[in-house]
């Protein structure tokens, strides 16, 4: 039988359960090249778009516009031009036919399994994902995030490495106290987490915040960062991190408010759903969460540690960044003023998400990067 390969409902999430097909980018018998947007896909949480996991030609659509399937589900299937109809008819079938929907609560589904670890007193939440042995790559997030920022990635970098994907503190499952609110706090934060994990090497890949910390760890704790990678990186550009949107987060109190403050940072707003807002107000509820954003914000406004940062980056041998030129939170870093060892990949048509909005750009450009180092 000739290889016919599955377009699936992906897993987007710890909590994804289900998708609906929004609208199919190709038609039946459209060529299709690997990684190139398919079809439109609706979550609780996100909508995005699924991508050809192959080159080839989209023989099959499984599932049309306003369905709803479960993950792992049949959507679509991509095969030669030359693959037999009754092939393709008949892997159909027996994928059908052998499917079994994930249960809700099913460990097997989930993409990352949880724990906390004590960082100096501070609980820090991470998920573990991909295979036991390999030096990991630690996903650190930006402001008023949370691990789940990473659920378009995780599954890629599991297939090359061990994923540890941390909360900061002041965020998701992770201690509420922040300090002084400093680079230099959150990075020792995250470096007595590794360090109760009994990681002494990793890949470090952070974005906006996230970035910062990231760099800030590679500096401080010598031989920590195998390879690091910077995505959104805050503290790189002489511009400001924008105060309307750090403000905006911490005051809005309602939907309709936090909205438009979320969609700032998506070169699409369509991207952000009311699930997704509804979520960083439950979390803004949260005893603490207020208190330690503010600090934060009051700290990036001030500019001091972003300043420090940029004149400590030289101790930095190597790094990767990944930025966009229309990011309007952090802004675009000056490659003239970055280290010799610096590479600057810019993604065009995205804001300051680009691991969430060009997911399978990101992914291959951090598989690469982590598989040379």
């Amino acid at each position: 039988m000739s290889v016919v390969t599955p377009v699936k409902m992906p897993k987007w999430g710890l909590s994804m359960q289900e998708g609906a097909i929004v609208d199919w980018w190709k038609q039946e018998g459209a060529e299709v090249a690997e990684g190139e947007d398919l079809v439109d896909i609706e979550t609780s949480k996100i909508t995005n778009v699924c991508e050809s996991p192959v080159a080839g030609v989209l023989r099959k659509i499984v599932a049309q516009p306003g369905e709803t399937l479960p993950v792992g589900a049949l959507i679509g299937v991509v095969a030669d031009a030359d693959t037999p109809e009754a092939d393709v008819d008949a892997f159909i079938a027996d994928f059908q036919a052998s499917y079994i929907p994930p249960e809700a609560g099913d460990e097997s589904a989930e993409v990352l399994k949880l724990s906390t670890v004590d960082a100096g007193g501070r609980a820090i939440r991470f998920g573990r994902a991909g295979p036991e042995e390999g030096t990991p790559v630690v996903l650190i997030h930006g402001y008023s995030g949370d691990l789940n920022n990473w659920l378009f990635n995780i599954e890629a970098l599991a297939a090359v490495a061990p994923v540890i994907a941390v909360d900061l503190p002041g965020h998701g499952g992770s201690s509420k106290d922040v300090g002084d609110g400093s680079l230099k706090t959150l990075a020792d934060a995250i470096a007595a987490a590794l360090d109760g994990l009994g990681v002494a090497e990793a890949h470090l890949v952070g974005h906006s915040l996230g970035a910062a910390v990231a760099a800030r760890l590679a500096i401080d704790h010598t031989g920590l960062a195998r390879s690091l990678i910077l995505i959104a990186p805050a503290g790189l550009s002489e511009t400001a991190v924008s105060e309307e949107f750090l403000s905006g987060v911490i005051d809005a109190q309602r939907a309709r408010d936090l909205k438009p403050v979320m969609e700032m940072l998506l070169a699409d707003p369509g991207m952000v759903t009311k699930d997704m807002v509804e979520d960083v107000l439950k979390f803004k509820r949260t005893d603490g969460v207020e208190e330690a954003l503010s600090a934060l914000r009051d700290r990036m406004v001030e500019g001091k540690d972003a300043a420090t940062l940029r004149a400590d980056l030289a101790a930095i041998p190597s790094a990767l960044v990944i930025a966009s030129k229309a990011d309007g939170i952090v802004g675009a870093p000056d490659e003239a003023a970055l280290p010799p060892g610096f590479r600057v990949v810019w993604i065009e048509g995205a804001g300051h998400m680009p691991h969430l909005e060009k997911a399978s750009e990101v992914n291959n450009l951090l598989v690469e990067a982590i598989q040379a180092s």
